[in-house]
């Protein structure tokens, strides 16, 4: 494996320009870098930063090989969905022409869910070209039940002997988090009951702002925590939060929930009741579905989260983590993928 570096900007992702700038400047270094690259077999292009899909299929036009597009999710269409773009300003009529022009020039196109199929379709995707391949998390379950009394992730954060909600990854702007907050607030009469938020982004500075406003001490956030320590900070929960904006259903695919089946946790999920989420979660155990808004239905299941009993909670992990290593684990999805494309 070689690994080949550019040197780009990095203005991070608190700002919309300048994560725009860092975009380009990072597709100008690889347009260098490919100018003098030699032919490949296969190229394959991700969804991010944009262009790099189109600038994949061109360099296999210009020199030859087979352009894969494998679309982590759909841009420019979910930039347009939640306001970071308008579709008819001079740059999103350019990202959306270069998307389409990408999509039909590939030879094969990866999409994560049936949704996102219909979206690529639409865009100008062939349907004999497109697989629908799920991603795949890099949690994998444990053999037996974990005991929350042993975590390190507890002891070290002073939250043992609570029922810890976690919402786990980037706080992204597709993951409207309101419905969540509130339902802290509401359930802030509760010592028992701590809301953990575990990552950074966009959002996570509403968590904060919202937390101080409302003077909640329910509320708990954490910086990412080491790939090292992801098994016990993910195990080491009573409930997982996996939210999904409405705007974006078919535009982006919250592969969280992924992690959160494998740690064989309940599961709150707070989004539209036909998306790939649900598609997942009915096949699982002890998974709530509320609409964004639907504050009460989100207390609800944490109430009922909360006085599971020890038998119930080890049935349900062994069920979630034998649906987990049956549809994919990484070996069962990679076969899929290396088979199809």
């Amino acid at each position: 494996i070689k690994i080949y570096r550019l040197q780009t900007t990095g203005f991070g992702k608190q700002r919309f320009a300048l994560r725009l700038f860092d975009a380009l400047t990072f597709d100008l270094m690889l347009v260098l870098k490919l100018l003098f690259f030699p032919p490949q077999d296969i190229v394959v292009s991700f969804t991010s930063p944009p262009l790099i899909g189109f600038l994949g299929g061109c360099f296999c036009h210009l020199k030859g090989g087979r352009a894969v597009q494998w679309l982590m999710d759909i841009n420019p269409a979910a930039a347009f969905a939640v306001g970071y773009l308008k579709r008819t300003s001079l740059v999103g009529r350019a990202l959306n022409w270069a998307f389409k022009a990408s999509l039909r020039s590939s030879s094969h196109i990866v999409v994560l869910d049936k949704w996102m199929k219909k979206v690529a379709v639409e865009y100008g995707g062939s349907q004999d070209k497109i697989s629908v391949i799920h991603p795949w998390s890099l949690f994998e379950p444990s053999e037996g039940p974990v005991d929350p009394s042993e975590s390190c992730f507890r002891k070290n954060n002073d939250l043992m002997n609570k029922t810890l909600i976690m919402y786990s990854g980037n706080h992204s702007v597709v993951h409207p988090l309101a419905t969540l907050l509130q339902a802290a607030k509401q359930m802030r009469a509760d010592s028992s009951i701590v809301f953990v938020f575990v990552g950074g982004g966009l959002r996570s500075l509403e968590v904060k702002a919202f937390k101080e406003k409302e003077n909640l001490s329910n509320i708990v956030q954490l910086p990412l925590v080491p790939r090292e320590q992801l098994t016990d900070s993910l195990t080491s929960v009573d409930a997982h939060i996996v939210v999904m904006g409405d705007a974006v259903n078919g535009l982006v695919h919250t592969s969280k929930v992924y992690g959160a089946i494998a740690t064989g946790k309940p599961i709150i999920y707070i989004g539209p009741k036909k998306s790939h989420v649900m598609d997942l979660l009915i096949n699982c155990k002890q998974t709530h579905q509320s609409e964004h808004g639907d504050v009460e239905s989100v207390v609800d299941a944490i109430s009922q989260i909360k006085v599971l009993s020890k038998e119930t909670k080890e049935r349900v992990a062994t069920e979630n983590k034998m649906f987990y290593r049956n549809q994919f684990s990484a070996e069962k999805c990679f076969a899929v993928f290396s088979e199809e494309v």
